[in-house]
């Protein structure tokens, strides 16, 4: 038997390579890769040496470069010499930074006097800082035991050199003028060990400060001299006591500093001998030691270096030297006096002298900036030199109350003279007292210028507490007397001179000084007219700004029938009195209770025991003058100021309303009742005092006005304040022309105009729980509210008429559904009760709910008094209906 070649298989060479090749030839390409990588970007590890491995912990202590981490510690070893190898592991992205002066160092939390630093360790623990630097690539580092000075850019780097090193220390401040403008960088004892240098840099933008002749001195810490001349204490601030300072000075002269100058450190400004070099000249140096010093406005600005005896001109010749930092001010006009010690009854001055000695004071001139520097000087005494070309200026005063020789007069706190005598005047009337007023403050003195006195304590009590106003201890011991001027003056600028025969009166307080003119007249008698008696007296005060310019002088019947009160105004204040002034009754005290609290109103103690006037401008009114040509004299200051205008309301009963019931205007009180009278119709005419600004407001036909009083029950609680307070009434205002008769009205309207919306009948087979303003809702939002309910044509049924308000209109639809939402529904059936109501709120208070089916598109919106049926029961359904309708539909 043949074999059939149709079945014998044909084996033939395949000319394409199999795909599965392909992933041996990528697996490799990839390992080039990852090899590649590994070796590009392998992490470098570095051996730092350390003293000690304090606080340093392996894994977790990061090294760090800019706040950055950049390695982390991998392992720790002990040095075979010393101290321990920290080797760290640095990222391959940042071992750039690893040169041969490249610097590491440990940062920990440190605190001093200077400074502190590391805070953040306290809660990431210490960390090892690297700075960059120079040099070839590196593995073996050092770390330095503190951190690196930093020297900003372009700084002027300087050498000082110092016997000791005293406070100085790096980071140390560098002052100039009492502006930091450097730091010291180095502090390091000379090889020799004789002196220490010290390396500072000054900032770039301040670097022009110092020069050839520049002088550097140590202000750090307090230093205290003790000598015949006291106790002498020095501490330039604060911060130079905690953490040192230096300071310097340059002439202007100077040129720029050499290269690589080195300057001498002082200790002090004394041992600089820097300052301005003067010359003073005395009379005798009684109780003025050497190194005596030298204050201006309390503060040490020089001092006396060594005094000296010429015979020629038989004075003692002092030298002395000022501080640079105040040698501007020594010019021409600069004055130079010796403070002596005084004790008298009144006053203890320089007390400590006794002990210490006596020192220079100094004052320098106003335009001192302009003058010319002045390096020798004449000293006197401070007595001499407040009486040579003193102005000497008369007062007249009622008593001598408050008034010694030699008190002092004063201008805004400022002591510029003292009294000089106090003696009676040539009539054995009054009191006069001369002023001798300083030559530098003699400007002060005008035609206007006015006196008072400035002795004794002021006591103010009240339910508040007590508040005592005293004047210095000077004052209250032997008075004084202080200058007012109503403009400020300056010496080119004097606009009313000062006649040297011209007197002056003393006023009592400075308040008085400021009303006070041509004190020298006769008083003002002025007649007031009113009604009745006012409850004042005679002597009772008249009051301005509850200041007493005069006093209740007489009271009787006027020949017009009228009151006549007489007072009489202190000439000073006459000008008070104008065609515009206005008086009004202070007298007692007015009470207003309400559920706030209770306000009481009194002018003073004073005017509740005794009764008072008070008085004032007020150029809009008119009606102050009566028509016997005198002052009218009000009850209070509003009816005074603004005289309210009347409105009558006509009421069939006014039971509830009784003279001083309030007014109100949207909460506002403006107005109240004033009079309650029956007119021929037997109608009860209720007139009303409106506040004049709220006349024309309500003032208009429209407006409405009802009685509010409290109304509790099941619904709620309102105006509950009524029941103290008393009812009031309330007013909206109306939009037609002006009247000033109205109808009352016993209760508010249904609605306000602001709520008048769309009106919808309900038609109903019982008006069920629902009430007038009963609220309809919609989402149990309220939407309107219930405005009539009434019997249809044919008594069938009911209609309920709605309001829903403006803003919510839109939302009824012709096919919107009513249903009650008040009461609740109870369904007993064989699995038990369901008790249904809306909310707690429509339980007790009762109302309509109102929802559109969603099972429709939106239909029309209905139209004004458009009828609907009230549904008797809800379908759960309903609820869930969520028809959007916009309102542009």
């Amino acid at each position: 038997m043949q074999d059939n070649p149709s079945t014998t298989p044909v084996v033939s060479k395949s000319k394409y390579i199999s795909p599965v090749w392909f992933l041996p030839f990528i697996a490799t390409l990839l390992a080039l890769w990852i090899l590649f990588q590994n070796i590009t970007h392998k992490n470098m590890r570095v051996n730092i040496h350390f003293t000690n491995a304090g606080s340093i912990i392996i894994d977790k202590t990061k090294v760090r470069y800019k706040g950055v981490i950049v390695g982390t510690v991998k392992k720790i070893e002990l040095d075979e010499v010393d101290g321990v190898n920290v080797i760290a592991e640095i990222e391959s992205h940042a071992t750039f930074l690893l040169k041969e002066k490249s610097k590491f160092w440990l940062v920990s939390p440190k605190a001093s006097l200077t400074s502190i630093t590391g805070l953040d360790t306290l809660f990431s623990g210490s960390y090892i800082n690297l700075l960059p630097g120079e040099g070839e690539e590196a593995t073996d580092f050092v770390a330095t035991r503190e951190q690196p000075i930093t020297i900003p850019d372009n700084a002027l780097l300087i050498n000082l050199k110092s016997d000791n090193a005293a406070s100085i220390n790096i980071g140390t401040p560098i002052f100039y003028k009492k502006i930091q403008v450097g730091e010291i960088a180095r502090v390091r004892l000379d090889k020799t060990g004789q002196f220490v240098n010290i390396q500072a840099f000054i900032e770039s933008k301040y670097s022009h400060l110092v020069k050839q002749k520049s002088k550097f001195w140590n202000i750090s810490g307090l230093n205290a001299n003790i000598s015949r001349a006291g106790i002498d204490f020095k501490l330039d601030s604060l911060t130079t006591l905690i953490a040192g300072g230096v300071t310097f000075s340059s002439p202007e002269s100077s040129t720029e500093p050499l290269e690589n100058q080195k300057y001498q450190l002082f200790n002090d400004i004394d041992a600089s001998q820097e300052g301005l070099h003067i010359i003073l000249k005395l009379s005798n140096t009684n109780n003025l030691p050497e190194r005596a010093g030298i204050l201006f406005k309390g503060h040490g600005i020089g001092r006396i270096d060594t005094i000296n005896y010429d015979s020629e001109s038989q004075l003692f010749i002092a030298k002395a030297t000022i501080n640079p930092a105040f040698s501007d001010l020594i010019t021409e006009s600069a004055r130079f006096w010796v403070e002596k010690t005084s004790v008298s009854f009144s006053k203890i001055e320089n007390l400590s002298n006794l002990i210490t000695g006596d020192y220079i004071n100094f004052s320098h001139g106003e335009s001192y900036q302009d003058e010319p520097l002045r390096t020798e000087f004449v000293i006197k005494t401070e007595q001499s030199i407040l009486e040579s070309n003193a102005l000497s200026i008369t007062l007249i005063a009622d008593n001598a109350n408050g008034l010694t020789d030699g008190a002092p007069v004063s201008y805004k706190g400022l002591n510029i003279g003292k009294v000089s005598t106090i003696k009676l005047t040539e009539d054995n009337n009054k009191i006069k007292a001369t002023l001798n007023i300083d030559e530098e403050f003699s400007y002060l003195i005008n035609k206007n210028s006015k006196f008072h006195l400035l002795s004794g304590v002021n006591f103010k009590a009240s339910l508040k507490g007590v508040e005592v106003n005293s004047k210095p201890l000077e004052n209250i011991i032997q008075g004084g007397i202080a200058l007012y001027n109503e403009s400020p003056i300056t010496k080119k600028h004097i606009q009313t001179p000062f006649e040297n025969k011209q007197p002056f009166y003393l006023y009592e307080s400075k308040e008085m000084a400021k009303l006070g003119k041509d004190a020298f007249t006769d008083p003002l008698k002025v007649i007031l007219l009113s009604k009745e008696l006012p409850s004042v007296s005679i002597g009772s005060p008249v009051y301005y700004h509850k200041l007493q310019v005069g006093e209740v002088s007489d009271l009787r019947l006027h020949d017009s029938s009228l009151m006549q009160t007489s007072i009489n105004i202190n000439a000073k204040f006459k000008h008070l009195i104008t065609k515009q002034t206005i008086f009004w009754n202070i007298s007692g005290f007015e009470i207003d209770a309400g559920l706030s609290g209770i306000k009481v109103n009194a002018a003073s103690l004073l005017a509740v025991a005794t009764g008072g006037i008070a008085l004032e401008f007020s150029p809009s009114v008119t009606s102050n003058i009566t028509s016997e040509g005198q002052y009218r004299l009000f009850d209070n200051y509003q009816q005074a100021t603004q005289p309210p205008k009347q409105i009558t309301l006509i009421y069939d009963d006014a039971s509830e309303l009784k003279v001083g019931n309030k007014v109100k205007l949207k909460g506002l009180d403006v107005g109240k009742i004033s009079q309650l009278t029956l007119n021929k119709n037997n109608k009860i005419m209720v007139t009303l005092d409106i506040t004049p600004k709220y006349f024309d407001k309500v003032a208009k036909q429209g407006s409405r006005f009802w009685v509010v009083r409290s109304d509790i029950s099941l619904s709620g609680a309102k105006n509950l304040s009524t029941l103290i307070s008393g009812v009031f009434i309330n007013v909206e205002p109306g939009n037609g022309n002006k009247t000033i008769e109205f109808k009352g009205e016993h209760n508010a309207p249904l609605l306000a105009e602001h709520k008048t919306g769309l009106s919808i009948i309900l038609t109903a087979s019982n008006a069920g729980s629902t009430d007038i303003s009963s609220p309809i809702y919609h989402r149990q939002i309220q939407i309107g509210e219930v405005t009539e309910k009434r019997l249809n044509d044919d008594a069938s049924g009911v209609e309920i008429v709605i309001n829903i308000y403006p803003e919510y209109a839109h939302l009824i639809r012709t096919n919107s559904i009513f249903w009650p939402a008040s009461g609740f529904n109870l369904d007993i059936g064989i699995t038990g009760a369901s008790l249904k109501s809306t909310s707690l709120t429509s339980l007790i208070k009762g109302g309509i709910n109102m929802s559109t089916s969603d099972n429709r598109e939106l239909q029309p919106a209905s139209q004004a008094f458009s009828t609907f049926k009230l549904q008797s029961e809800f379908d759960e359904d309903w609820l869930q209906w969520k028809l959007k309708i916009p309102k542009s539909n």
